[in-house]
């Protein structure tokens, strides 16, 4: 007998005591499915094949990575003449200063110079001049495709194609858009040897001639794109087609004082 006065259990009672004390405990909760390891293996690479997924998309994006747009209807080759369009004793000259990543020279090249080449330029009245005016993110984007567009007048007298396909293929500022191997995607769009292209990017002669127009441009006092200098007047900023029909009668107009009979261009 115990100090207690109580007889000990058996050991046939303390395990009958064990067993019933089992079958009476409260059942741990079910774990959810989510919760298994294998789940939430699971789970995990899914998340990690987004993040990578994510950094891909964002890694072509920077270098650009989206295909180049091509330019279905091209400036009229009876217009060209190197960098110019129209003739060389035009009445009206129009010097046309823009960057590359301007987009609001953008919206210039898709607006109003269509216009203006179906009208004014087509029947005599205005000679349009190309002039380099890089400012934004230079050296870089904007200095290569100013340059790849003297690049290509240079290999094959492309200026006008390279100029199109580069103002349709705006896409922000220094964001890869105008990356070397972009802008020798366009050149290869175009019909030009990508790698005689890219090397003319770093020729120094183009180069030269570009940061010479664009002095050209500070002399004037130019301070943004585009800036149009007709016949010696610079008007800054972006001319609706009315505006613009304005200008070039208006230049017209002084420059033939003894007439005093303007020719007004028309939208075709």
């Amino acid at each position: 007998m115990s100090q207690s006065g109580r007889t000990p259990p058996t050991r046939k009672e303390r395990r009958a005591t064990e067993r019933s004390t089992s079958r009476t405990a409260p059942a741990s909760p079910a774990q959810p499915a989510w919760k298994s390891p294998i789940a939430l293996v699971s789970i995990g690479a899914v998340i990690v094949g987004l993040v990578v997924i994510v950094l891909l998309v964002m890694s072509q994006s920077k270098s650009g990575g989206t295909p180049v747009k091509t330019v279905s209807v091209g400036v009229p080759e009876e217009l060209r003449d190197g960098r110019s369009l129209g003739a060389a004793d035009a009445p009206v000259i129009i010097d046309l200063y823009e960057d590359p990543q301007c987009p609001v020279c953008g919206r210039f090249n898709r607006d109003i110079a269509p216009l203006l080449m179906a009208s004014s330029i087509k029947d005599g009245t205005v000679r349009l001049n190309y002039k380099d005016f890089t400012f934004i993110g230079v050296p870089g984007e904007s200095q290569d495709a100013a340059v790849g567009m003297r690049a290509a007048e240079q290999l094959a007298g492309r200026f006008w194609d390279m100029h199109d396909i580069v103002y349709a293929n705006q896409d922000g500022e220094n964001q890869g858009g105008f990356s070397r191997d972009r802008l020798g995607q366009m050149a290869e769009a175009i019909g030009l040897d990508k790698a005689a292209f890219t090397k003319l990017l770093d020729d120094p002669d183009l180069i030269a001639a570009m940061k010479a127009e664009t002095a050209e441009g500070v002399a004037l006092k130019i301070d943004s794109t585009p800036t149009l200098v007709v016949n010696g007047v610079v008007k800054p900023g972006l001319p609706n087609w009315e505006q613009m029909q304005a200008i070039v009668a208006e230049a017209l107009a002084a420059a033939s004082p003894a007439t005093g009979s303007p020719v007004a261009s028309t939208a075709p």
